[in-house]
């Protein structure tokens, strides 16, 4: 009877309350259905393409070929992400494959399962990627053409969707011959042994030319042409420093009249004595001392200034020297603030700044560097941003000797003198005490001179 009454009384509202039960009750069936669909689909559709893909590998597989995977969407999936190939939905996936492979082109050429584009290089005098469609699913295969020290590989020519986006053949890139070393895990294809390596290594993977024009411009109209004694004291020095520099993961660039002899000469400025590098101040690292203090190839002689202020390492072989400039951040800037690329120095990769042009007007002036001036160069870009005092001086100034030794002899104490106000009877005891570690003292004055 109380139920009843209570109905009478409430009935409205407890119709309504049960409207909205039922509301609730059916758009959660909906959802929950539409979500098993979405699944279903999603599912379904990851099953066509990794069969798609898996078809194509099989006929390759025939052909005896090695696919390399240089796809860096795949591997940061793969290796990063750690996810089932499974489950990869991507219309186009990237794999490398060396140029004695190219006799495949004829065979897939002819084989009707198979849509094939072939993009040729620009003078068409060789075939850099091939394209191979199936189900509209695409397999990529961009051609590595080996050059001393790295795979080159080229821009495409062919008119690709707008909707597919490549990760090699954008624009020319390369890859360090160091990553060839590729290894096969449970996967019909090959991964490099060192996935997060080899994707730092992508992000300054686009190639940049010299300027040819200039090049002969130095050579015909102002006769200086490349020293050959010149390049055999300094490229195996360069690529030793290159090869630590890219071990580490430091970002570095040829700076200096060292990324103008590139630019200008597609080579070295024939009448400079030393070759300059360029890193970011916060990435220094004590594993750079630590190496090249005592190396056989190319060894630590001083380094100058403090890690937080001015550090530069110059490193030396006995004949040519080798500058390791640091550049620090101003705030929320810096004065090279470069994204970082690939070129060629006598058949070696060495990283650049990606606008090269722009690093050489901010250095010598708009334009002034087209021109040799092998004396009275006048920098544009030295700002002085504090003073140190004794102590700070003596402990920016140490230097070392081929066995990587800190040097107390005549010689240190002389050369070190001439960098103070008064004459300096013997290198302190203390610059004994931390003689491998990074020397932090704040400078005594901050600001523009």
């Amino acid at each position: 009877m109380d139920f009843i009454r209570l109905f009478k009384h409430h009935k409205f509202l407890i119709l309504f309350c049960g409207f909205i039960y039922s509301f609730v009750w059916f758009n959660n069936k909906i959802f929950e259905q539409s979500s098993k669909f979405d699944k279903t689909v999603t599912s379904y559709h990851a099953n066509i393409s990794i069969k798609n893909i898996y078809f194509i590998f099989e006929y390759l597989s025939k052909l005896q070929i090695n696919l390399l995977l240089i796809d860096p969407f795949l591997l940061d999936y793969l290796f990063i992400r750690q996810l089932p190939f499974r489950k990869f939905q991507k219309h186009l996936i990237t794999f490398g494959i060396t140029y004695d492979s190219i006799h495949i082109i004829n065979v897939l050429l002819s084989e009707k399962k198979f849509s094939v584009t072939i993009s040729r290089s620009f003078n068409n005098s060789s075939i850099d990627h091939i394209f191979i469609a199936y189900n509209q699913q695409l397999i990529h295969l961009a051609i590595l053409h080996e050059k001393k020290s790295y795979f080159l590989i080229r821009p495409t020519t062919v008119q690709l969707p707008i909707n597919i986006n490549l990760s090699y053949g954008d624009t020319a890139r390369v890859i360090e011959l160091t990553e060839k070393e590729f290894a096969k895990d449970q996967l019909p294809f090959y991964c490099p042994n060192n996935v997060l390596h080899f994707l730092w290594l992508y992000k300054r993977s686009e190639f940049l030319e010299c300027n040819r024009t200039l090049a002969n411009k130095m050579e015909n109209q102002f006769h200086i042409y490349q020293n050959r004694s010149q390049i055999n004291l300094v490229i195996l020095p360069m690529r030793n420093i290159n090869y630590i520099l890219n071990k580490l993961e430091k970002n570095y660039w040829l700076a200096g009249g060292t990324l103008l002899g590139w630019y200008r000469h597609c080579g070295f400025i024939p009448y400079t004595q030393d070759v300059d590098f360029g890193l970011f101040a916060e990435e220094y690292d004590e594993n750079i001392r630590k190496y090249f203090l005592g190396n056989p190839i190319v060894y630590l002689w001083g380094a100058l200034g403090l890690v937080n202020d001015s550090l530069e390492f110059r490193l030396f072989t006995g004949h040519y020297t080798f500058d390791l400039f640091w550049a620090y951040r101003e705030n929320d800037h810096r004065w090279c603030g470069y994204q970082l690329c690939s070129c060629d120095l006598f058949g070696y990769r060495f990283s650049i700044p990606c606008s090269p042009v722009d690093y050489l007007n901010n250095e010598y002036g708009y334009d002034l560097w087209k021109n040799p001036l092998e004396n009275n160069y006048k920098w544009i870009n030295i700002k002085y941003q504090s003073t140190w005092n004794d102590i700070s001086w003596m402990y920016a100034i140490r230097l070392y000797t081929s066995e990587g030794k800190l040097r107390q002899d005549k010689y240190a104490i002389n050369w070190i003198t001439k960098h103070f106000n008064y004459s300096l009877k013997r290198i302190p005891s203390y610059l004994n005490v931390l003689p491998n570690e990074p020397i932090t003292l704040p400078p005594v004055f901050i600001g523009e001179i």
